[in-house]
């Protein structure tokens, strides 16, 4: 038995912080969950994200383990004792298991592979569970898996970047995917390739790999709790009408964004959702302004400006609908207030408003 210096202490501490720092993300995502169940949000990303947090955290106290037997023992690092063959064993398949669930999670912010790489990895875990004996089947069996599924992340970082985000949603996945990144550089760093590279002991290798995970994992996890939920990706497709409304029920201006035909039943319909809205208000009895109706796969959010009500029609309710309709209600009404102040009817006076809304939900 030989004593452990400080520098391999302060490794063993980090691996724990490690582990402590996941499991309460995980517990983050869980709440976030637990408050959205029943909302109809598709929450399948957050679990993803969850069960790569857990088991990225389960992992790194199993390697605790690993390195303090190391340590202590001064045994050469992925050596053949039984016990440490066991211990990596484990280590690793909890470490892919836990990729899986953010590959899952990739092909889930894509949208189109039909989640073929989570099947592979799949099978690949079963295959390295009963197939692979010794540290250096181990070693091979991630050499040739790995690199495929940080591939399949990478390319869904960008693609999710180029083709399905724009504006403050697209400078979030921006800065996650430079946390990916730097995730991916320190995680190689701390497995015998980093060390070779750097050519240092491997706790001080350790200590500085763990710090830069532990960085970067959480500007990630703050960045991905940050979504109420992962459509918001997509959410120029969950839009369907506006209605900008007078307070007499007359539509002052109606834009469809799945269609450019129109319908004479606008007045019908915009005194129809000031109707809806005047008669919940009335039930409830409350005083404050009705925000949101649900009705199952269509909602319809309000904003209310001092001449006019909106009503946005969508088919899930998203944060970024309501903050860029209160911009537009803004806009419309700095735009148009000495027009709105002696409405007399006329409705041709709105016309610019279609630039307004095309710009706003750009």
């Amino acid at each position: 038995m030989f004593q452990i210096n400080f520098v391999e202490l302060t490794s063993l501490f980090l691996y724990i912080v490690f582990a402590f720092n996941s499991f309460f993300l995980a517990f983050m995502f869980f709440l976030k969950l637990k408050r959205a169940r029943g909302s109809g949000i598709d929450l399948t990303p957050f679990l993803g994200l969850e069960i790569f947090l857990l088991l990225f955290g389960l992992v790194h106290i199993v390697w605790a383990y690993y390195h303090f037997y190391i340590y202590t023992f001064e045994l050469a690092l992925y050596g053949f004792d039984f016990e440490l063959v066991g211990i990596y064993k484990v280590s690793i398949l909890m470490t892919y298991l836990g990729l899986i669930g953010f590959i899952f999670f990739s092909e889930k912010m894509v949208g189109k592979t039909k989640f073929i790489f989570t099947f592979f990895s799949i099978g690949c875990c079963i295959y390295g569970i009963f197939f692979t004996f010794t540290i250096q089947d181990l070693r091979l069996f991630t050499y040739f898996t790995n690199p495929v599924n940080v591939t399949v992340i990478f390319a869904s970082f960008l693609y999710t970047l180029v083709f399905k985000t724009k504006g403050k949603i697209r400078q979030k996945m921006a800065f996650s995917f430079i946390a990916f990144l730097g995730f991916t550089f320190f995680f190689v760093l701390d497995t015998n390739i980093g060390r070779n590279l750097l050519k240092l002991p491997i706790e001080v290798t350790s200590v500085i790999a763990k710090i830069g995970l532990i960085i970067t994992l959480n500007i990630q996890g703050i960045i991905f709790l940050s979504f109420e939920t992962f459509t918001e990706f997509g959410w120029k497709e969950r839009l369907k009408e506006l209605y900008i409304i007078a307070p007499s029920g007359a539509t002052l201006f109606h834009h469809s964004f799945i269609s450019n035909i129109e319908t004479p039943t606008h007045d019908l319909i915009s005194s129809g959702l000031i109707g809806v809205k005047g008669i919940l208000g009335e039930i409830m009895e409350s005083r404050q302004h009705l925000k949101i109706v649900d009705h199952e796969d269509v909602k319809i959010i309000f904003e209310y400006g001092r001449y006019t009500t909106m009503a946005l029609i969508v088919y899930e309710n998203l944060s970024i609908y309501h903050s860029k309709l209160a911009s537009l209600s803004n806009q419309f009404e700095d735009l148009f207030q000495d027009i709105l102040a002696n409405w007399a009817g006329e409705i041709e006076v709105f016309l610019p408003t279609k630039r307004l809304i095309e710009k706003t939900f750009d």
